[in-house]
């Protein structure tokens, strides 16, 4: 079953490259974005971004429209943002760890910004249950029991 977690991640997970300022922007798409990706997640779907970005930025809610509603406030400073994903990691149990490197260019700057950062999802029914998104990637791993 851990194999079959991993597929279903990675087809939930927006892909490497992804602009996530568009992915979730609130326009006329939004609701099909959203009703497109339902089939993969659990009805009872919780997330939490425990310290997201490491700025004390802390959301935690149920639902994809919850989801998506957390990530246009984040995004909304970001002239651009993708996150880059490195590996899916199997860590038993119904969770699979999604390490990943965050880009972005904030409005108004030139430089580009980095974070290495990770996700723990956790599977339930052979959905997705619980996104924890995390700033570091040892504290992502600590949280699904796994060591760096």
């Amino acid at each position: 079953m851990s194999q079959e977690n991993v597929e279903i991640v990675k087809a939930a997970h927006p892909a490497s490259g992804t602009e996530l300022t568009a992915l979730f922007a609130d326009d006329v798409d939004a609701p099909n974005r959203i009703e497109a990706a339902a089939p993969l997640f659990h009805a009872e779907f919780e997330f939490s971004t425990p310290t997201l970005g490491g700025v004390g930025f802390r959301v935690s809610g149920k639902g994809l429209p919850a989801l998506a509603e957390a990530w246009r406030e984040w995004m909304e400073p970001w002239e651009v943002y993708w996150t880059e994903v490195e590996e899916f990691l199997d860590a038993g149990e119904d969770r699979v760890v999604v390490m990943l490197k965050d880009h972005g260019r904030l409005r108004g700057a030139e430089a580009e910004v980095e974070q290495v950062a990770a996700s723990v999802w956790t599977l339930r029914d052979g959905k997705v249950a619980r996104i924890d998104f995390f700033p570091s990637r040892s504290q992502a791993l600590e949280a699904a029991g796994l060591r760096e």
